[in-house]
């Protein structure tokens, strides 16, 4: 009897009344498969139609994700009244021999241990997304034409221009090279990444650091080298009362000619822990090569070496790649192409099947840690159905170097002088009209000198 009990306990551990029909309860196995079988379909309606990645992103705001967490309370109740149902049954002795109760309690782990999981995962998203967007903050137009809407108290409020229905969505990522041992904030790492959410495609352009004389947006030029720029704004808030995140992206703007509506800003610490959450990226390395000086930041002594061909890296060895440029034949250029290399790898690991789904919690709390952004948690589905959609590839990159810049030994030493007509030309056609193909520059030369 604690056999068949278990039997029809563990069927309807798996599909809700397959127990009870079993058992011979029809009225009850009517009951529970019906509404096993209307929650199958809209959740595989939801999937097929939305897909998981724009529906994880929509759930992701604070409201819908507190909602999904009631509902696997929800689902995992329901599956233990439904097991118990048929553990219950009245055909069996009303108390389980030893067998049935070893049985009846293991029946009862496997139920809660996906559901446990679940709620994990949901509430280690939440923590993250709180500590990343400040307490979360909604209130950018969504694509759907929706109003903005209240921000809560202590939120980071995007303080640029907001993008229409339809238009690019352009991100400036910013590397802050800030260590013990370096009192100045530097932001060595400038990537502006524009998400096109009709052509489904990313164009990104990376920044050189040394870049001078560069226009704020305002009428005024920032003479010392851009890299430098975000110390200045926190230096001088009177100057800078839109903070110096906006001081660098109204900067970049200016430069490029085009809005830059939002930042994601991270640290050495924080590159490395989103790496390693995922387990490392995989990059194809045209040249080899070799920096006894590299100061080793997350290794294991100084010096850094990679060879040609494909690697597999994790977060220090990630972070000495997208950084080193001392080698001969190695410049700002070449490292700057390195550094999209590696967030275009990135973006293929999380997107691939199943390869962060064991590592989400981790992922989760490596970037709710260490990303700070002001992009407002509602856009996640607009930025999130581009990334979905765009498959393999998708990714126009390009980095400012010569004859865009031209390198001059100035007053704040080595810098790169920028052509801002040709600079504004370039970007036209790699940031183009929503919907039309971004024109590609061309490739940086990595023998180009400094």
């Amino acid at each position: 009897m604690d056999r068949r009990r278990l039997v029809s306990t563990v069927l309807s551990l798996v599909v809700p009344g397959l127990g009870q029909l079993v058992n011979g309860r029809r009225r009850a196995a009517a009951i529970f498969l019906l509404s096993t079988i209307l929650l199958v379909a809209f959740a595989w309606g939801l999937l097929e139609y939305v897909g998981v990645t724009r529906l994880a992103a929509w759930a992701i705001v604070p409201e819908r994700l507190q909602a999904l967490l009631n509902l696997n309370l929800i689902l995992a109740a329901w599956r233990i009244v439904a097991a118990g149902h048929a553990f219950f049954d009245p055909r069996y002795p009303r108390l389980p021999g030893r067998t049935g109760a070893v049985g009846g309690l293991i029946a009862v782990a496997l139920i809660v241990a996906p559901h446990a999981y679940a709620a994990q995962v949901g509430t280690s998203a939440g923590a993250a997304m709180a500590r990343i967007f400040s307490g979360g903050i909604v209130g950018a137009a969504s694509t759907s034409g929706g109003s903005a809407s209240a921000r809560p108290a202590g939120a980071i409020t995007p303080s640029g221009p907001v993008p229409k229905p339809g238009e690019r969505i352009n991100i400036l990522l910013i590397g802050v090279d800030k260590t013990d041992r370096r009192s100045a904030t530097l932001t060595d790492t400038m990537i502006v990444a524009s998400l096109d959410p009709i052509g489904k495609t990313i164009s990104m352009v990376s920044i050189p650091r040394d870049t001078v004389s560069v226009p704020l947006g305002d009428g005024d030029r920032f003479g010392p080298k851009l890299n430098s720029l975000y110390g200045f704004a926190e230096r001088n808030p009177d100057r800078f009362k839109a903070g110096p995140e906006r001081a660098l992206e109204d900067a970049i703007g200016a430069l490029l000619g085009i809005p830059i509506h939002y930042y994601a800003k991270l640290d050495f610490t924080g590159f490395i822990d989103i790496i390693d959450a995922v387990g490392g990226v995989d990059v194809v390395v045209a040249h080899g090569f070799s920096d006894p000086t590299y100061d080793g930041f997350g290794l294991n002594g100084r010096g850094f070496t990679v060879a040609a061909g494909r690697q597999h890296l994790d977060g220090p060895n990630a972070l000495a790649y997208a950084r080193v440029r001392k080698p001969a034949g190695e410049t700002d250029f070449s490292r700057a192409d390195r550094q999209q290399q590696i967030l275009v790898a990135l973006k293929e690991r999380l997107t691939s099947a199943g390869s962060v789904f064991w590592s989400l919690p981790r992922l989760l709390d490596a970037v709710g840690g260490t990303v700070v952004t002001d992009i407002p948690i509602d856009r996640l589905p607009d930025v999130a159905l581009v990334i979905d959609e765009m498959g393999k590839g998708g990714v126009t990159r390009a980095v400012i170097a010569r004859p865009l810049v031209k390198p001059q030994t100035t007053r704040y030493g080595a810098s790169q002088v920028p052509d801002l007509v040709a600079i504004r030309a370039m970007a036209a056609g790699l940031f183009s009209t929503p919907g039309t193909p971004p024109v590609p520059w061309p490739s940086v030369d990595p023998s180009a000198a400094p």
